[in-house]
């Protein structure tokens, strides 16, 4: 019996200085835009007890980047931008069912993940390449690789000193039949007629 199970799979990877630098922007971009999210959230909560729906924010960053002030995150792949606003967005709704606090603006520094859905990659072989880069990423490929169409999400994480790709694969594995127990393995008593 086959079943469908997302799997990951971590590497490091050293970024050239084009690369580096377009990583490091691209993390105060999706900074930017996740504050902004966040205070339009507040704002509207806070003002008419409304929820707003992944469609509106979507359709309002839009409108926020064509702005002339915040014309600059254009510079930068849409896809992590549009990923961070879908992530306040889960993170706001779970704060207004209770389910978790407030989220806060983050700092200079504090964002550290880019995540690329498969509009924001392209893969050749052992290649990757994000979307706004020229030149396909130095990956430190171990043993185990994910077969490239089962691909679902890359996630880039930078830490001091560290660079990290966590792929998200969507995997058919095999997974052995159980019999059912029988009687007397099912921990119940047999009752005696």
């Amino acid at each position: 019996m086959t079943h469908l199970v997302k799997r990951g799979y971590e590497y490091t990877f050293r970024p050239d200085e084009q690369q580096r630098r377009n990583l490091e922007e691209t993390l105060e971009a999706v900074r930017a835009v996740y504050n902004w999210s966040l205070s339009v959230f507040a704002a509207e909560w806070r003002r008419n007890g409304t929820k707003l729906s992944y469609a509106e924010i979507s359709s309002r960053l839009t409108r926020w980047k064509n702005e002339q002030p915040n014309r600059w995150v254009k510079s930068y792949s849409s896809v992590p931008l549009q990923q961070i606003a879908r992530q306040v967005h889960t993170e706001y709704h779970a704060f207004m069912g209770e389910r978790r606090p407030e989220p806060r603006p983050k700092e200079h520094g504090e964002q550290t993940e880019l995540v690329y859905s498969r509009a924001g990659y392209y893969l050749k072989g052992r290649e990757v390449k994000l979307a706004k880069h020229r030149e396909p990423l130095d990956i430190d490929w171990g043993l185990e690789r994910p077969n490239r169409e089962d691909i679902t999400s890359i996630t880039v994480t930078h830490q001091p000193g560290s660079w990290r790709l966590w792929i998200v694969a969507e995997e058919f594995v095999e997974v052995p039949r159980q019999k059912p127990p029988e009687c007397g393995e099912c921990g119940r008593a047999l009752e005696e007629a």
